[in-house]
């Protein structure tokens, strides 16, 4: 006999408890297929395009910075900010200097266009990057604003939501779109080896920033923290060694500030995470994501439940490129009646997708998706 029906709020909260609701949640990432589709993203949109869902719906953090973006203007105090653009083929290639108290320091951005072979949302590329030696630091924190968050934003995408989900507000890691872009991935990963201050000072000047975003936005009554961890990844050429090292007691930091205020902690890499997945688990992180699936990742679902499934809720695991996008409506049917044969016993389950649902996805495949989930998620 079905359960009684939960709302999408219950429901995602007793499946993080490991409790059995009445059905496995729904919680899919949309943004680049809702902007193709409707080119609109708006909370209010997709409450109203997708009444299936169960929405945990993030929304920017404190702490943003212009690190990887290129506004028109600026409003740094104290900082003067030379801005160039100019065109190169189909891209667009921004300079700029900014002169600070403590010295200037400048990086060199490339822009792709939307759409086509780019996508809807291309990421911009470094040419150069801010931070070319230890002299860069201090120039770097003057550029960079205060850590702060609006409790009644909060407030207001809270109410909007209801019932129909939860709100997570997005904290990016000391690397995600901080060092990684400041300094250059492949220049840390050098760094690890050759100037481990430099790495550690660059590493710690982000990773005091982020706990710093953690605690602010828990102060304005996050209830959910959407930690982003995919630039340390393993995907992205880290070592486990270096992994367990470095970023697992970052990652134990945010968890536990996070859970200091009770709220709940989702970690977020959407690639590999066979040799990494019991790493976070071990941090008490309550949600893991992506659970990306071969081709594109290596996360075994059934040994992820065996292994780690009773300490922390699995979510996501549909491939969106290879099944939801490029494979028949019957794959997507035949992908989520497996993936609910394999994690939906006892909780602790969310069924989503490997990233957001891309552009040029058939809307028969969407449809198929939803009402699969549905049909095969029930608990009797």
């Amino acid at each position: 006999m079905p359960r009684a029906q939960m709302t999408s709020r219950e429901r995602i909260l007793a499946a993080i408890r490991h409790e059995e609701p009445d059905r496995v949640p729904i919680s899919p990432r949309v943004g680049a297929w809702m902007t193709a589709e409707y080119a609109d993203t708006s909370l209010a949109r997709q409450l109203e395009v997708l009444p299936d869902m169960d929405f945990m719906h993030i929304i920017g953090g404190p702490g943003g910075h212009q690190i990887c973006t290129n506004p028109a203007g600026y409003d740094i105090p104290d900082v003067q900010v030379e801005q160039t653009r100019r065109d190169a083929g189909d891209c667009v290639i921004f300079e700029r200097t900014f002169h600070t108290p403590a010295g200037d320091i400048s990086d060199v951005t490339r822009v792709p266009p939307a759409g086509r072979e780019y996508g809807v949302s291309p990421n911009p590329v470094k040419l150069e990057f801010l931070i070319k030696s230890r002299d860069d630091l201090d120039p770097l924190r003057c550029i960079l604003p205060p850590v702060r968050m609006d409790p009644d934003t909060l407030r207001a995408y809270q109410q909007q939501l209801g019932d129909r989900g939860v709100i997570m507000v997005n904290i990016r890691s000391a690397l995600d779109h901080n060092a990684g872009d400041a300094r250059g991935m492949e220049n840390l990963m050098i760094d690890y080896y050759t100037d481990r201050a430099l790495f550690d000072d660059v590493l710690g000047l982000f990773h005091e920033r982020s706990l710093a975003a953690v605690k602010a936005a828990l102060e304005a009554g996050a209830e959910f923290i959407f930690g982003s961890w995919y630039y340390n990844s393993l995907s992205s050429g880290w070592s486990p060694a270096i992994f367990e090292e470095v970023f697992v007691p970052q990652i134990r930091e945010h968890v536990e500030l996070t859970h200091s205020y009770g709220a709940l902690y989702d970690y977020y890499d959407d690639g590999k995470l066979a040799q990494s997945m019991e790493l976070i688990a071990g941090c008490g992180v309550d949600v893991l994501e992506t659970c990306t699936p071969a081709p594109v990742g290596d996360f075994d679902l059934a040994e992820a439940k065996r292994t780690i499934g009773d300490r922390v809720t699995l979510k996501g695991w549909v491939d969106l490129l290879y099944v939801v996008k490029h494979g028949t409506p019957e794959l997507v049917e035949q992908t989520v009646r497996e993936g609910m044969a394999i994690a939906k016993p006892g909780g602790g389950f969310i069924i989503g997708s490997s990233d957001s649902f891309r552009e040029g996805t058939p809307r028969e495949n969407i449809d198929t998706y939803f009402r699969a989930c549905l049909e095969y998620g029930v608990y009797d």
